[in-house]
């Protein structure tokens, strides 16, 4: 029950992510404080990854498998900067997509601590 949960959170969270992306700019709330963006960034891609480390040690999924996954996950956080070019008023940012990747980054590596952890 709890694997389904956790699946299910992460596509709902995957899928917001890709709908906020798709807001054009001017409907956006401005935010003026510096570095927030990137925060924001990091923190949303870091849940996301939580939820996908969850559904995956519930599995108990391999570490290649783990792996695999995530790098899907940081090419679809591309993705997801690519497809703002098309949005009016987004842009493509490489720091926003670091930021993004680095928040998978960190939720993978705590991820993967959290299994050795309960591993013994």
């Amino acid at each position: 029950m709890k694997n389904s949960l956790y699946l299910w959170l992460a596509i709902l969270w995957m899928a917001l992510i890709w709908v906020v992306s798709s807001i054009p700019a001017q409907e956006l709330p401005e935010l003026r404080i510096l570095g927030f963006d990137k925060l924001a960034h990091f923190g949303v891609y870091f849940v996301w990854g939580m939820f996908v480390n969850l559904h995956l040690k519930a599995r108990q999924c391999k570490p290649r498998v783990r792996l695999i996954v995530f790098c899907l996950m940081i090419i679809s956080a591309g993705l997801d900067e690519y497809h703002q070019s098309f949005i009016p008023g987004r842009s493509v940012s490489i720091y926003d997509f670091v930021a993004n990747a680095l928040g998978l980054l960190t939720a993978a590596t705590f991820g993967r601590w959290l299994v050795y952890r309960s591993q013994g």
